[in-house]
């Protein structure tokens, strides 16, 4: 498959096959963890659910 998605951020020269897999790769650039671990007092926070289920 060509990959026609690619990252815009200064210095990344990264490209992929989808808008979902560029969106997951942006969120390395930006830091963004939106996913808090379940366990109670765990500080741990994650950019993606499945590693959060680890």
């Amino acid at each position: 498959q060509k990959k026609r998605y690619h990252c815009t951020e200064p210095g990344c020269q990264k490209s992929f096959t989808t808008s979902g897999h560029l969106a997951r790769h942006h969120r390395i650039h930006t830091g963004e963890k939106n996913f808090h671990c379940l366990y109670p007092g765990c500080p741990s926070r994650f950019s993606r659910q499945d590693n959060m289920m680890q």
